[in-house]
């Protein structure tokens, strides 16, 4: 805990000291940043605040991200975008093996666990390097990454569109242990609700309207125009909650108080067994929201 803590008292110490440099120089060259995250959506979302922050402390920075870029895609809505690269391609691969001397930034902040490729980024020549762990030793996952840059949270965005009629399901996670097994019976009772299917869901036993095929920047348009969004612990539950939607999100054993979803209209329901969540216990909260 002491160790983790010094590390981000020592890289606020030295963004401190890349602020200056930038303000000097923001009115000459554009600064160029780069951020390197290789995580599943639902992790990415939480990363928001803090790349959010660093955009609104830097005016005129460009970021460059690396990582799954369809998950890093959901970032345009949010941040002045140059470029976005695979980890899988080159010349980026190479950073797991050594420098990469062409590679050229202002500064650089990677959340991994492992600091081989921060390491590589400084012998690449880039000046500042920031390195943390993206897991948070105490408290919500999101404030521990708005830790690792030292600045505060920014406000929440809202980009629900509050004219919307629909209520959206999405019966679907990464994992199956997070598949509250009842979502079949609430559509059933929600005959006007739409379901959102990923590409590995099954369509539900009912008459519900169906949303299939869409990549992930079309899902949260189709999240914007939803009146409500019902899902799982989830990385489109995150979605939902962090552009603003009223969001039910069920839980089970996971924590929600370090990995919970962040926004605007959020409601957590939990048990420590997500079938101990009744379709009446959803449908109260649907009626309260």
């Amino acid at each position: 805990m002491f160790i983790v803590q010094c590390s981000i008292v020592i890289c606020h110490r030295r963004y401190l000291l890349l602020l200056m440099r930038v303000q000097e120089r923001m009115y000459v060259v554009p600064v160029r940043f780069l951020v390197i995250r290789v995580c599943a959506i639902g992790d990415f979302v939480l990363h928001l605040p803090a790349l959010r922050a660093l955009a609104l402390a830097h005016p005129g920075a460009r970021f460059t991200l690396v990582g799954h870029p369809a998950t890093l895609a959901l970032a345009r809505a949010f941040l002045p975008i140059d470029a976005i690269y695979s980890i899988e391609s080159p010349p980026w691969t190479r950073l797991f093996s050594g420098p990469v001397p062409e590679i050229a930034y202002d500064a650089a902040w990677v959340w991994m666990k492992d600091a081989v490729v921060a390491e590589n980024l400084r012998r690449s020549g880039i000046p500042e390097v920031f390195h943390a762990t993206p897991f948070p030793a105490t408290g919500h996952a999101a404030e521990h990454l708005l830790r690792t840059v030292g600045l505060p949270a920014p406000e929440l965005p809202d980009l629900w569109d509050a004219n919307s009629a629909r209520i959206l399901l999405h019966p679907g996670s990464g994992s199956p242990s997070k598949v509250w097994p009842r979502f079949d019976q609430l559509a059933r009772t929600l005959p006007e609700a739409a379901v959102l299917l990923g590409p590995c869901e099954k369509p539900p036993p009912t008459s519900n309207t169906l949303l299939q095929n869409r990549s992930l920047s079309e899902v949260a348009q189709e999240l914007r125009h939803s009146r409500l969004f019902i899902g799982n612990d989830s990385g489109i539950t995150h979605i939902a909650a962090y552009w603003g939607i009223p969001t039910i999100a069920l839980f089970g054993p996971t924590d929600p108080k370090i990995w919970g979803p962040v926004g605007r209209r959020v409601t957590v329901l939990q048990q420590p067994e997500l079938t101990d969540i009744s379709v009446d216990d959803v449908r109260a909260t649907v009626l309260s929201v």
